[in-house]
């Protein structure tokens, strides 16, 4: 109990200080400025809402605290949009090696599924917005519908929190400051809470769906005709059945086709499908033979064959 008093001690230290710094910022010229850069690295990496700058600023030049919260919102949403970047390079590529391709696309169709609601929450509230802009952007959801639902959410906090400050002043800032360092706490703690059960939920979502598809199974032989030789078709076809979670085999055929038999679920093959009749880059697909195999071998991946 002692060591976590300790911990519990730090972290306020820090974040007590880390408070005192932005604030400061907003006794200089460049306050303002201070104010995007902020809010901007606040929704991917910095640990301290935009809202104590914010507050500085707007009760210090009240008949600007609409603009202020203006430039808030305008650098948060942009910093949303380099936090799911950064979740969809850097995040993706790890979350294909700790999920299976099947776990992977139940994940992404349920953060599809609540994609506004969860992003607006986050955007209104003191839930890490960082959180699902990372994650958003690891999990490839919509990103239209993650931007609007984030334009709406920041803006309307922004601009309430402005409303206080320009028709309450001190008082509201005295009671937003009395719990500040505890939401502060409270931030980083539901930050680390929310991306464990995140990943938690993923495990979840994935197995229940691959005991659904393995129950499901189907099994198809598919020729493709066009210019589908001497354009890494066959690399393509691995490629997109690795993503897919389908098992299988590809190769050339003597007669200029590429012929694919495959296995996986129903949606899976219907994704695969679709891949195969649009091709990689430089190649060019005239017709795609789909025939149902009688019998699934029993493959243990994709692989090229020659």
């Amino acid at each position: 109990m002692e060591a976590l008093g300790d911990l519990w001690s730090g972290l306020h230290d820090v974040l007590t200080g880390l408070l005192h710094w932005v604030e400061a910022f907003a006794a200089t010229p460049y306050g303002a400025w201070a104010l995007f850069v902020l809010a901007f690295l606040e929704s991917s990496v910095f640990p301290i809402p935009p809202d104590v700058l914010l507050i500085a600023l707007c009760l210090g030049d009240p008949g600007s605290a609409f603009w202020f919260a203006a430039i808030c919102a305008v650098a948060s949403v942009t910093g949303g949009m380099a936090g799911y970047a950064i979740g969809y390079y850097g995040g993706r590529p790890l979350v294909r090696r700790l999920f299976s391709p099947a776990r992977l696309r139940a994940v992404e169709s349920y953060y599809d599924k609540y994609n506004a609601w969860a992003t607006g929450i986050a955007g209104l509230t003191p839930l890490p917005y960082k959180l699902f802009t990372i994650s958003g952007g690891a999990f490839a959801i919509n990103f239209k519908i993650f931007v609007l639902a984030s334009v709406l959410s920041r803006t309307a906090r922004f601009m309430a929190v402005a409303a206080l400050m320009f028709f309450l002043g001190e008082p509201a800032k005295a009671f937003i400051e009395r719990y500040l360092n505890l939401l502060a706490i409270l931030f980083v703690i539901l930050l680390v809470l929310g991306f464990w059960l995140v990943g938690r939920r993923a495990k979840r979502i994935g197995r229940a769906r691959e005991r659904s598809e393995s129950l499901s199974t189907e099994g198809r032989r598919y020729l493709v005709s066009g210019r589908v030789q001497g354009v890494s078709f066959r690399y393509f076809t691995h490629r997109l059945a690795t993503e897919e979670g389908v098992k299988g085999r590809v190769r050339n055929l003597p007669d200029g086709r590429v012929e694919a038999q495959a296995s996986g679920s129903p949606d899976a093959m219907v994704r695969f499908r679709r891949g195969l009749e649009s091709g990689p880059p430089g190649s060019r697909v005239d017709e795609v033979i789909e025939e149902r195999l009688s019998s699934t071998p029993d493959w243990e991946s994709f692989e090229i064959t020659y």
